[in-house]
């Protein structure tokens, strides 16, 4: 697949299909772009009225064309591309470039055009870009069909949806001290998809971050498997558009409700090893920050400030991130006390107290000093430094510009990832010039600065932790082809009967509260009156999964005669909500149950397929108001006990779990085994759309399920 790509993305032969004399019209403006960015490989223009452009001989068509390129970028209209890309099929053309929009967005019309190129795609073999792209480049080639001029060749990859998004970042990073190695505008995606593009970065070697926008995925499970390889050995980083969306929150289910789509994708992304901004201006500086500096150290980091709020704002914003603030030795804040004197705070974060105002050289003292602490993995600094001249005396110019210098020097040797933030990130002062040519970000807020920061510590996290563990394409391999990433094709849900669903999962050990069948209220009375403890009444019925909703439960029944009117009351209540709402609730009876002892903690452990990522499981907290709380953890399975456990931790009501103000903590060996039994009965049984457990009661010496729902394919529809 990558090398199918390369032929592509690295052409040294391009046909412009709809080459132009009229400057206006994009054929033309390629055909210039190309040349005037060093291009070295062959131009081949084609237009219908053949001619010269440019110098360049025009063929009239690609059947013409005496040799077959690599790549065709064709810049007509829509209706005339399936029958231009089976010419460039029949002349052996590698792959082309679509740029036309009116394809599967543009209604009825559009999606038969957009049929017919994937039909083409996939039965001669050409590889097509977009449509609806802005073009790609790459800069080391000079290969530059999007027409930007002077971009700057880096170390950044750019994958964009939106040809506006790729074209800010590209301008950006041309500024700035890594610049662009390769960009690609993914367009509509109707051959070549995301996850494709990045398996190809992956051993393209000028490329050594790869930045991702993205609205959707054509393959949101292939995209998240081969992140998850790739970002063993390369940086990935992700802004995603449309996060506010309902997305496919499901109203079947709890679970369904609180992994919407951005839930989902926001979790499996950073179990992929990923690093996920929500901010375009930070996708560019994470991406800096990535490419020019190590990870960080072992320890947390260091704020070095000139000024006690940027330092706060900081501290808040590290933690927020879950990046802890460096613990500095005793010797390191003695030695800082020493250099600051008594007005500087030292502690981390680091208040210079207005030292650097009228000697920034203090800046790299304070540096060579945090460089020898053990628990300093790296450095956030805030404030002025960069401007102290413009701010104060440019007499300062020289001083400031030499000590930006020593601290490039000592970040390099100790091998100390830092970012600088600085009101003056706008301006070219000689110092910052210095330090943006190291490959130190220097960035506009305190808040990207710190983000920058979190991606170094999480990347280590992240290298850690996969040292150990296989990439989740590669375990998903090894398990049943459970959840089908699509419902396509599907006649719809089919809800089992909740004794169908308790005898499922009791197939892989999950434990569940005893229940009775009830098919009267005489069997009722008699089943509730044989406990000893009070009961729970549950109306037994496929079609009514949120008994609560449906007034198809009773709490704390005791007696034979409590026990009979229970039955009337719920089955009354759920055939008036059935007729109410328009459907048979094709009730079989109730289950009767002995009531619970109140728990630790009630959780929700949910499987569901994700019809764009696949199989992923949920577990938060749990009872009626799971919705209201939104507490859950969500990973893509396969998963493992390891996983489980930090699925647990990850939880607010993780401290009920772990044992609350003297109270005892749960039995998380049951509870990691009732989790890992649900998952494997959704492996186990593909046909599995959805399976959730709501409330499971947590105690310190088990956990049991109390109720159990779940609906398969239809596999008869």
């Amino acid at each position: 697949m990558p090398d199918a790509l390369k032929r592509l993305l690295e052409a040294r032969s391009v046909a412009v299909v709809g080459a132009s004399p009229d400057p206006r019209k994009r054929g033309h403006q390629a055909v210039r772009g190309l040349l005037e960015s060093g291009f070295e490989g062959k131009v081949l223009p084609v237009h219908p009225d053949g001619g010269t452009l440019f110098g360049l001989q025009v063929a009239g068509s690609v059947t013409e064309l005496s040799e077959a390129p690599d790549l065709a970028m064709i810049c007509t209209r829509a209706a005339a591309v399936p029958a231009i890309l089976e010419r460039c099929a029949a002349r052996g053309v590698g792959g082309a470039v679509v740029i036309a929009v009116g394809f599967d967005e543009a209604g009825p019309e559009g999606e038969a055009l957009a049929v017919d190129v994937r039909e083409i795609a996939q039965r001669t073999g050409l590889r097509v870009i977009g449509p609806n792209t802005s073009g790609f480049l790459n800069a080391g080639l000079g290969l530059n069909l999007v027409g930007i001029p002077e971009v700057r060749a880096g170390r950044m990859a750019l994958l964009s949806q939106s040809g506006n998004v790729g074209l800010d970042i590209i301008t950006k990073a041309s500024a700035g001290s890594q610049g662009i190695s390769l960009y690609v505008g993914v367009g509509n995606e109707l051959d070549v998809a995301f996850h494709e593009y990045v398996a190809f970065l992956e051993r393209h070697e000028p490329s050594e971050v790869i930045l991702v926008y993205a609205e959707g995925f054509r393959d949101g499970r292939a995209f998240m498997h081969t992140v998850s390889r790739v970002a063993r050995t390369k940086p990935v980083v992700v802004l995603k558009g449309g996060r506010s969306g309902k997305g496919a929150s499901s109203a079947r289910s709890h679970t369904g409700a609180v992994a919407g789509a951005y839930n989902v994708f926001s979790s499996l992304l950073r179990q992929s090893g990923a690093h996920e901004v929500t901010r375009s201006y930070q996708l560019l500086r994470v991406g800096e920050m990535l490419a020019g500096q190590p990870v960080c150290r072992p320890g947390g980091v260091a704020v070095l400030a000139d000024g006690g709020g940027h330092g706060t704002l900081a501290a808040d914003s590290l933690e927020e991130q879950g990046v802890p603030l460096a613990v500095l030795s005793s010797r390191t804040t003695g030695r800082l006390a020493s250099l600051l004197g008594p007005a500087a705070a030292v502690s981390n974060p680091i208040d210079l107290a207005g030292a650097g105002d009228h000697s920034p050289s203090i800046f790299a003292e304070v540096f060579s000093v945090l460089a020898e602490d053990p628990f300093c993995g790296g450095i956030v600094v805030t404030g002025l430094f960069g401007g102290y001249a413009l701010r104060f005396s440019d007499v300062l110019t020289e001083e400031e510009s030499s000590a930006a210098a020593q601290i490039v020097e000592t970040v390099q040797e100790a091998g100390l990832p830092t970012v600088l933030h600085t009101i003056y990130a706008d301006r070219d002062t000689q110092a910052l010039r210095r330090v943006r040519a190291s490959g130190i970000p220097v960035v506009e807020s305190v808040e990207t600065a710190c983000r920058c920061a979190a991606a170094a510590y999480d990347r280590r996290a992240f290298l850690e932790r996969s040292a150990s563990t296989r990439p989740l394409a590669e375990v998903a391999a090894a398990y049943p082809a459970a959840c089908p990433a699509s419902s396509d094709g599907d006649g719809g849900p089919v809800f089992l009967s909740e004794l169908d669903a308790r005898r499922l999962v009791e197939s892989h050990n999950v434990p569940v509260v005893q229940c009775v069948l009830a098919r009267s209220a005489e069997d009722c009375g008699e089943a509730v009156g044989e406990l000893t403890e009070a009961a729970a009444v549950k109306v037994l019925s496929a079609a009514v999964p949120h008994k609560t909703d449906a007034g198809g439960v009773a709490l704390g029944v005791a007696g034979r005669a409590a026990g009979a009117d229970a039955y009337r009351q719920v089955v009354a209540s759920v055939a008036a909500y059935a007729e109410r709402n328009g459907f048979d609730p094709s009730i079989q009876g109730v289950l009767v149950s002995p009531m619970l002892p109140e728990p630790l903690a009630e959780l929700i452990v949910g499987v569901r397929c994700d019809p764009h990522y696949g199989p992923v499981v949920t577990v938060g907290a749990g009872g009626t108001s799971v919705e209201i709380l939104g507490d859950v953890s969500i990973r893509g399975l396969p998963i493992d006990g390891e996983v489980v456990a930090e699925m647990l931790d990850e939880l607010k009501i993780s401290a009920l779990i772990n044992g609350f103000r003297g109270s005892q903590p749960a039995d998380r060996e049951a509870l990691n085994g009732l989790i890992l039994g649900v998952v494997g009965c959704a492996l186990d049984n593909p046909d599995i759309r959805e399976i959730e457990l709501n409330p499971v009661m947590v105690y310190a010496t088990h956990c049991v399920a109390v109720d159990v729902r779940a609906f398969v394919r239809d596999t008869v529809g």
